[in-house]
């Protein structure tokens, strides 16, 4: 047995001693109640035997007084007794965990980026302790709502400048969407963007709709690699994390938007795009049964009433959120209130450079391949003649990838057929010729990019 749940189980009796509850047989032994242990990360649930309660009363397994005598036994755990078809003895796992109060905000520094796994950003505070999210993972489809200034637009601002602290444009790209134009505009220089953030209904459709063309993309190359999910390809040739943020998704009702989102949220994870659907007006068109069967994470700030409330979370609760950045969350499967962090407008200067939102970086290889288009190729980025060029130091698949992002950035014209190669754009061309002696341009201090975008692939 579980050596903690012994600990446990020990406490409780010992306390049920104490307090000359349980029944004495004519041997002098007492007779012990049984149970069974339900062991959860936050908990264990000891489910007792009915017919075996050692004596003791159910009113008495129902006192307060004998939770506060147990909670002591062990060390602060918070104790309660749920009483249902049976009785039900929870001991919190945590000292303290269930009383500790969530702070009034949640502020994050870079200092405060989860060390633990590649693309895990922070959500914020609750009872249990800091609770993170695995953007690649479990918590890789989001659904977040909440009336203006609750919070929303500030978690979500907090989770995408965590991740691209955390991750080069090699390992992570952005599709961002904001018809409010005000939320993601700082975000609009990140070089993980695969185009500039859309703003206008029509520009969010194209792009919507070009996540699924990458998605399908994506599936013929793993088909041919067959692999059957995008983390088990080689680690040079996987495709980046794609994040596609979608605010104010209601504005799409009735769009063929709509059914763009229904098949990221189906299949997108196979193929590691990743969905944060984000709404201050949940509105159940919008957010279908299909849409919320495949996103499991849900992130509720205040609501106007209770019936947005279980749009959101098919169950009331978040119309009775007071103040900003406080969420009722089900997260992994787990019900939580979490004070969600947020970036403070005076710190956003230290994550844009962090992010590298001051400006547009280039690897070191990517500068030399823009300079041999220029010299040698009259400004046409034509794959074959670089990759013979640059072979050993890049791989064909990762000038591609590199020519699609450019392409969506502005940074390479689009081909008009498709015979014409793409070529150098003069954006693109001040970029690589401002770079000194081939060493990367970077804004801001960058340090983490030294090695080059390219070169991390």
């Amino acid at each position: 047995m579980h050596t903690e749940v012994v600990t446990y189980w020990r406490g409780i009796i010992g306390t049920l001693v104490q307090r000359g509850e349980l029944r004495q047989r004519t041997d002098g032994q007492k007779v012990l109640p049984q149970a069974v242990a339900v062991v959860e990360p936050q908990r264990v649930t000891f489910v007792l035997d009915m017919l075996r309660l050692g004596g003791v009363a159910r009113e008495t397994w129902l006192d307060p007084a004998l939770h506060r005598q147990i909670r002591a036994a062990l060390q602060g755990r918070r104790t309660f007794v749920a009483d249902s078809a049976g009785l039900a003895l929870v001991v919190a796992r945590e000292p303290g965990a269930g009383n500790r109060r969530l702070p009034a905000k949640v502020t994050i520094a870079p200092d405060d980026l989860v060390a633990e796994g590649e693309y895990t950003v922070l959500l914020g505070d609750a009872k249990t302790g800091r609770l993170p999210l695995d953007l690649a993972g479990n918590e890789r489809a989001m659904l977040v709502a909440g009336t203006s200034g609750s919070g929303k637009s500030g978690t979500i601002r907090s989770i995408v400048l965590q991740a691209t602290a955390k991750c080069q444009p090699s390992r992570l790209q952005l599709a961002l969407v904001d018809l409010k134009r005000l939320d993601f505009v700082a975000l609009n220089a990140l070089p993980h963007l695969v185009r500039s953030v859309a703003t206008e209904v029509a520009d969010a459709e194209a792009l919507i709709g070009w996540c699924v063309q990458e998605m399908e993309r994506r599936q013929v190359v793993m088909a041919a690699a067959r692999v059957t999910r995008w983390d088990s390809m080689p680690q040079e040739t996987r495709f980046p994390l794609l994040l596609l943020v979608v605010d104010e998704c209601a504005d799409f009702a009735g769009s063929r938007a709509v059914g763009d989102l229904v098949q990221l949220a189906r299949k997108g994870r196979a193929s590691g795009i990743s969905l944060i659907l984000a709404t201050q007006r949940p509105d159940s068109e919008v957010l279908s049964r299909q849409i919320k069967a495949n996103v499991p994470t849900r992130i509720a700030f205040r609501c106007t009433d209770a019936t947005e409330s279980r749009i959101i979370l098919d169950r009331s609760g978040a119309e009775k959120l007071t103040r900003p950045g406080l969420a009722l969350t089900n997260v992994d499967g787990t019900w939580r209130k979490v004070q969600c962090a947020f970036i403070p407008d005076e710190a956003l200067g230290e994550w844009v450079a962090l992010g590298g939102v001051i400006g547009p970086a280039l690897g070191k290889v990517e500068v030399s391949l823009v300079r041999h288009a220029l010299e040698h190729l009259d400004g046409a980025f034509t794959i074959n003649p670089l990759y013979e060029a640059f072979q050993g130091r890049i791989s064909r698949r990762q000038i591609v990838n590199l020519a699609q992002r450019w392409e969506m950035r502005g940074w390479l014209t689009a081909p008009a057929h498709a015979t014409d190669p793409r070529r150098v754009t003069p954006e693109l061309e001040a970029l690589a010729l401002g770079a000194k002696n081939g060493n990367a341009v970077t804004g801001g201090t960058g340090d983490h990019r030294e090695a080059g975008v390219v070169t991390e692939w």
